[in-house]
């Protein structure tokens, strides 16, 4: 997150798998105030262009990603499991209001959503078990940083073109805890 705001690029909101209680209150003003919350580190709204959604299911972890830019919102988990039920209808009314807060902001305009039926799937590498190294607490978990990092970085073009792969989780392992030790320096 830290690169990409450094290089320049502050076009993405990365929502909090908390995301899911606000949107199923029934109190817009509450939603509202939690969507702006997260959306005021853009230093102008209008450059939004992307929106990054965790998904916690039962002992496993997706992602979904919203291209403003493109008009597609995707879902994927690396097994290929459905997506909650509660998932879209959150994202749509996410975008309503969000589209309600910024009337001005240019990919809100045509609000594309509305009739969006499902999520299509970005193409996340598969988590299926090839060898031991795959399998283990927290392979999904950092399945989802990567493909969040990867988005943030590249936008729609890694879409089914991920770099990565879960066979190669013990070094992800290695790298993420390392760049955590690396952030906790003074």
């Amino acid at each position: 997150m830290d690169d990409a705001r450094e290089n320049g690029k502050n076009d993405t909101v990365y929502f909090p798998t908390e995301f899911y209680d606000w949107m199923s209150c029934n109190d817009k003003n509450f939603q509202q105030l939690q969507l702006n919350e997260t959306t005021k580190h853009l230093s102008n709204i209008d450059d939004l262009q992307q929106i990054l959604v965790p998904v916690y299911m039962p002992n496993h972890w997706g992602l979904i990603f919203v291209d403003l830019a493109q008009k597609e919102m995707y879902f994927d988990d690396g097994l290929q499991s459905a997506v909650p039920t509660m998932s879209l209808p959150s994202v749509k009314l996410s975008l309503e209001l969000l589209s309600e807060m910024y009337p001005h902001h240019p990919l809100f305009q045509t609000r594309f959503w509305k009739n969006y039926p499902r999520f299509r799937r970005f193409g996340m590498p598969s988590q299926a078990p090839v060898n031991s190294k795959m399998i283990g607490i927290g392979s999904c978990g950092i399945g989802v940083i990567m493909a969040a990092r990867d988005m943030i970085q590249n936008g729609s073009s890694c879409i089914n073109n991920f770099l990565w792969r879960f066979s190669d989780m013990d070094q992800h392992r290695k790298t993420l805890m390392l760049q955590i030790l690396d952030w906790s320096t003074p």
